[in-house]
């Protein structure tokens, strides 16, 4: 291949202008604090093609990091004096990867074993965190590791600059060229496949918050930092946070004044010279682009597209009210404030607030979240308030801060989708439900703790596939116990902790849950020196069918050792009550502040998948319209069939409630019929009379109207519910009769088949504009299984005409 060819081949590679592929020799910018050695990096770029255009090597492998070693703690990015300020970068480097071999064998399998290499993979590293990263056991390839852990408190101002510098030259065809990666799977057409994936940006899992502009926007897209002929960046990390320290100190104090308080509003409120830099290098090097955030800027928008840097800006908001609703009522306009000085109003108290809690971050860049999670691109974001307060008040000073995170993860190189039987990048692979779940990078990491002692577990399942089913402790008073206190960031109140006490639980791809846990004595008579090990088992789950065949796997080990602690200490007991504070603001949603409803319809459908949702394939427009400060009760169907999945349903922004489930796949336990005392397990809805074995069986009409395939008996009062913001879509049934063959609706000539939903309430509060909803399985969002919703604000009372 001629020099002149890769030159060409690198424009389509990284930021390349237009014109470059017919004259390199093209004019370059010569401002700005990275602009001016791009042609040289298109130069290195080209080099690095020639690497790829090389026959494939063997496959190397090195020792993977040995099991039970103890928990990684990540390190941590801290807010100060009411703000959370930092650099988190988009990198990458070669990692020490664990695969399965076969790769077809399934998590645990006796014949499986497993295998590390060394891969390129994106990460995120945070600048200046506490404490600083130890230095990886492994001197030639580091082990993986997540993301820094955020950690800020309600009420806080968030401003973190997120920097792409990632090298493209080490992810073949990495750059967004308008057209999906190769291989492309059946029946998947841009831009829902697997694309652009050195592109990059954040979506903050769990916030309340602004979702516009500079706040929880999962539209911007962050092409690399431009790089010079050697490969070295042509600007650091602290030069392009200095070019921001102005808008910051403006966002600070704008947002101060109130919690709602929405800046910038326009583009204009951005530092002049940073906006003149990323419109030149977005002239020069990807017009096309800077096309499109031109559009967006004379429809009053803002820009979509941009070089190397972006600055996120937001505030999570506090609600002070002892009660809800806030007394006054909130004022209908809720979030949507001016941000000009000239006519800045002071906007009213939010109506929710941000819970505290266990949330996480994770890449959001359509068509490429499930290879950018799978690399690691995640991390836990812990959100302090009331609940580690009243915490800290039962167990001590600080205690929260103590407490282990646990970020779970599928850590891979290539989307599941691609395996297939000839392995991944390099000749690696994984099937099944995904790779193994990792613990903070780790397999099987170990968790100390003396006899008697209670640890909070802050667990985040930041897997883009599988989740992960907890099995609970053998029995009280062996091993450990625990007690589950939070559901996705929102704590308990009494009844549920008290009704979550060594209950199994899952943790779907998106979930979080925090435990107390307690590790009781070793076996055998007390000795300070003893010590004993007791395994923490989940099994991988996409669809509850999965655990009748999943194998039982040890996530991690809980290590006893030491002197027992004081039984009467409050460090070896579960709090006896719930806390003491609940949030005002996330009282049961009931009926009758029920204002509108939709019906949502995931489905992904053979013979070749397609993942849609309401029938179509994002595309960027409106699924979903909500007016502000409205609530609404949704049904979200699946209408998928076979194979058997649970789409994890994900709205952003707001939490819900969940009403009603309907799983058509469902079982039940009965009294077995034929051996009295005995149980017997048995499908709980039967679409054929002959079928039915128990009176406690649902029987459900086949060829009646759809909207009777529900629960039988009368729906419950939402009364104690739990705030999720991820929650499983029961998958769908091909119904079968009493003679095991598929039923034909005599109407339709056509096999019955019935979908699985839940109902869910939320409260569309406090911000309007534009996020979404989607499926966490993110190979299933990357292809289509995502919409937009907008909402928006409430008109104006009175116009005069």
């Amino acid at each position: 291949m001629s020099m002149r060819r890769l030159e060409v081949q690198a424009c389509e590679m990284i930021l390349c202008d237009e014109g470059l592929r017919g004259n390199v020799s093209r004019t370059v910018p010569r401002s700005g604090f990275f602009g001016r050695h791009i042609l040289r990096a298109v130069l290195t770029v080209g080099a690095v093609l020639l690497v790829y255009a090389l026959p494939a090597q063997a496959q190397q492998y090195v020792p993977c990091e040995p099991e039970k070693q103890r928990l990684l703690t990540i390190p941590e990015l801290v807010t100060q004096k009411g703000v959370l300020r930092g650099t988190i970068m988009l990198s990458d480097e070669k990692e020490t990867m664990l695969f399965r071999e076969p790769p077809q064998s399934k998590p645990g399998d006796a014949t499986s074993s497993v295998k590390c290499s060394p891969q390129y993979v994106r990460i995120l590293r945070g600048l200046n965190t506490t404490p600083s990263p130890s230095p990886s056991p492994s001197p030639a390839f580091p082990y993986p590791m997540p993301g820094p852990t955020l950690r800020a408190r309600v009420g806080d101002i968030i401003q973190l600059t997120f920097i792409n510098q990632i090298n493209p030259g080490h992810f073949s065809l990495s750059m967004d060229r308008g057209r999906c990666d190769e291989p492309v799977p059946p029946g998947d057409v841009f831009p829902d496949c697997f694309h652009g994936s050195s592109t990059g940006n954040i979506h903050f899992h769990g916030t309340h918050t602004n979702p516009n502009r500079t706040g929880d926007n999962v539209f911007i897209e962050v092409r690399p930092l431009p790089r010079d002929n050697p490969g070295n960046l042509v600007a650091t990390p602290e030069q392009v946070q200095k070019s921001l320290d102005k808008f910051y100190a403006q966002c600070e104090t704008r947002l101060k004044r109130s919690a709602l308080l929405e800046w910038p509003r326009t583009w204009a409120d951005m530092p002049a010279d940073w906006t003149a830099e990323q419109k030149l290098l977005l002239q020069k090097y990807e017009p096309k682009l800077w096309a499109v955030d031109a559009d967006q800027l004379k429809a009053g928008g803002w820009p979509q597209y941009y070089v190397g840097a972006f600055p996120y800006c937001f505030r999570l908001p506090e609600y002070k009210e002892a009660t809800w609703p806030p007394k006054p009522a909130t004022p209908a306009m809720g979030g949507m404030q001016m941000g000009a000085s000239s006519t800045e109003q002071v906007a009213p108290s939010p109506i929710m607030g941000q819970a505290p809690g266990t949330h996480w971050y994770h890449a959001h860049k359509h068509g490429s979240t499930a290879i950018d999670v799978a690399n690691g691109m995640t991390g836990a974001f812990i959100i302090e308030g009331q609940y580690d307060d009243d915490l800290n008040t039962w167990y001590g000073d600080g205690w929260t801060r103590a407490q282990p995170i646990l970020v779970l993860n599928q850590l891979g190189v290539t989307p599941n989708l691609l395996r297939g039987g000839q392995g991944g990048q390099g000749g690696v692979g994984a099937t099944d439900k995904g790779p193994n779940f990792s613990v903070n990078g780790q397999t099987n990491p170990v968790i100390e703790m003396r006899p008697g002692e209670v640890k909070m577990w802050r667990i985040v399942n930041t897997a883009g596939r599988a989740g992960a089913y907890f099995l609970a402790p053998p029995q009280i008073g062996s091993g450990y116990e625990w007690r589950q206190i939070a559901q996705d960031g929102v704590q308990f109140n009494d009844f549920n902790y008290h009704s979550h006490h060594n209950k199994n639980f899952l943790l779907a791809a998106g979930n979080r849950a925090d435990l107390l846990v307690k590790a009781q004595p070793c076996p055998g008579p007390p000795n300070p020196k003893a010590t004993c090990d007791y395994p923490v088992y989940v099994q991988n789950e996409v669809d509850p069918s999965d655990l009748s065949t999943a194998n039982k796997l040890t996530l991690l080990t809980i290590h006893v050792s030491g002197p027992a602690l004081d039984r009467e200490a409050h460090q070896a007991e579960f709090i006896p009550e719930g806390l003491q504070h609940f949030p005002a603001f996330l009282t049961d949603i009931s009926g009758s502040e029920v204002t509108g409803g939709k019906v949502i319809r995931f489905a992904s459908t053979p013979p070749v998948a397609q993942h849609t949702i309401n029938g179509v394939k994002f595309d960027g427009t409106v699924g979903a319209l909500v007016q502000l400060n409205k609530v609404e009760e949704w049904k979200i169907v699946n209408e998928t069939y076979g194979p058997a999945i649970s789409h994890p349903f994900h709205i952003h922004i707001n939490p819900f409630q969940v009403v009603e489930v309907f799983d058509p796949n469902n079982t039940i336990a009965v009294p077995d019929p034929k051996q009295p005392g005995k149980t017997i397990t048995v499908p709980q809805y039967v679409f054929d009379s002959k079928a039915q074995v128990s009176q406690q069986q649902c029987l459900l009409n086949p060829f009646g109207n759809p909207e009777d395939w529900k629960p039988c008996g009368p729906t419950p009062e939402n009364k104690n519910g739990i705030w999720w913001d991820v929650f499983p879509i029961p998958s769908g049934i091909r119904v079968k009769g009493a003679d095991g063959k598929p039923l034909i609706n005599p109407n339709t000539n056509k096999p019955v088949q019935v979908p699985g939903y839940f109902k869910m309430r939320s409260r569309f509060v406090d911000y309007s504009g534009y996020y979404v909803i989607h499926c966490h399985i993110l190979a299933h969002e990357d292809r289509g299984m995502m919409t937009v919703v907008e909402v928006y604000p409430a008109p104006m009372p009175y116009i005069h005409q």
